[in-house]
């Protein structure tokens, strides 16, 4: 490597030597302390390396066994310098180009909200925009898990809010609470999913449910003050119900692995190739085809996003060739008895809106299964139920 890097910098150039004093040639040269690199004798002549510094030493060696000397080809980083020199506003212009896409590409240039319905856009980006997640400023200075946790505590009807940076895009990921659908119930709270009520807090309305009660999904937890109607088509109503009302909520999941499997996974090797697109032309610049036997294939398009909906013309193109291999696995009963269970947790984790304390959780195997596992794990926490109906 630092070889290679030493030739490119230093500069070499391939030339090709005629006459009949060949050997006296190569001769002198060696005499004068010249290295030749990759000699090669043909049916033209000798071709051979050398370094720049040396070339102008030929001279000498050359003239005295009358010997042709032509350059072939040029190497190394002298050569490239002095291109670019004659091009000195090309260069230059680059150079701007490069610095301005830089500081682009550290600013937040669009904002998106996406996985909202009920919540509106513009009150997202509002939100946000007063705890300092704008458009023209700097992405790296913003706290992105702090804004999200002070948007989930300011909007109620957001279960979670995520923010990802995405280049010179920050997108704004909203779950919102299960409402469920309830015809003539708007601006009353009424129960996300079923549980048994253990604490009631009403800052407006009347509540209609009391500690220790069951409650099932879509029950009126809480009731408007004023009308429940809607004053006009499409309008809400007067007066909502506010407050909250905490339950134990149970979840289960259960999941089965076998004792012997077959079966194909990542080996960890990844090969990455890195190219240019303009429009619907790819040029890959390196790897353009997977050097394993069995992968597959990730592609991933970096662009600079400069303004709303409109992209940089040249998009980055990254393929990363991910290596498979296949695998033949025997598990013993406990290690098929851990794998289902953390599988069956996991699964209970995606059903738990995200933040929810866990108060009880609790394994069982539900099968004695020669040839697999199957457990089941049921988990209780300790959640606001209370959310608007959509009529």
């Amino acid at each position: 490597m630092f070889e290679w890097l030493r030739t490119f910098w230093h500069g070499r150039i391939l030339f090709l030597a005629r006459g009949e004093q060949l050997a006296r040639f190569v001769n002198l040269v060696s005499r004068d302390g010249i290295i030749l690199y990759h000699t090669q004798k043909s049916e033209r002549g000798m071709r051979a390396q050398i370094k720049l510094a040396d070339f102008r030493r030929l001279r000498k060696a050359a003239r005295q066994t009358r010997t042709r000397v032509h350059i072939v080809a040029k190497y190394g980083w002298p050569f490239v310098a002095a291109r670019w020199w004659r091009r000195k506003g090309l260069l230059l212009g680059i150079i701007i180009i490069a610095s301005v896409l830089t500081i682009l590409s550290q600013l937040v240039l669009s904002i998106s909200v996406s996985g909202n319905k009920n919540l509106r856009t513009p009150e997202v980006l509002e939100r946000a925009e007063i705890l300092g997640l704008k458009t023209w400023v700097y992405s790296k200075k913003l706290n992105l898990n702090g804004i999200a946790k002070t948007l989930q505590e300011q909007l109620p009807d957001a279960a979670w809010i995520g923010i990802e940076r995405h280049g010179t895009n920050i997108e704004i990921k909203v779950s919102e609470k299960i409402r469920p659908s309830i015809p003539n119930e708007a601006g009353n709270l009424v129960a996300s999913r079923a549980g048994i009520v253990k604490e009631i807090m009403v800052i407006e309305g009347m509540p209609m449910v009391h500690e220790g009660e069951t409650v099932r999904a879509g029950q009126v937890l809480i009731k408007s003050p004023g009308n429940n109607q809607s004053t006009s088509k499409g309008t809400p109503p007067v007066s909502v119900a506010r407050g909250f009302v905490r339950a134990r909520v149970w979840y289960s999941a259960e999941a089965q692995i076998p004792l012997v499997e077959d079966k194909v996974e990542e080996s960890g090797r990844v090969a990455t190739g890195r190219g240019i697109k303009f429009g619907s032309r790819v040029i890959m610049l390196t790897i353009q085809n997977s050097p394993f036997e069995q992968s597959r294939q990730e592609e991933i398009s970096q662009s600079l996003k400069l303004w709303r909906n409109w992209r940089f013309p040249v998009e980055g193109i990254r393929v990363n060739h991910i290596e498979l291999r296949n695998l033949h696995i025997e598990r013993s009963v406990d290690e098929a008895r851990q794998l289902a269970e953390q599988a069956a947790r996991a699964e209970v984790q995606k059903k738990i809106t995200l933040g929810v304390p866990i108060v009880l959780e609790t394994v069982k195997v539900i099968s004695n299964n020669s040839d697999s596992e199957r457990v089941r794990v049921e988990v209780e926490t300790y959640e606001d139920l209370a959310v608007y109906a959509n009529p």
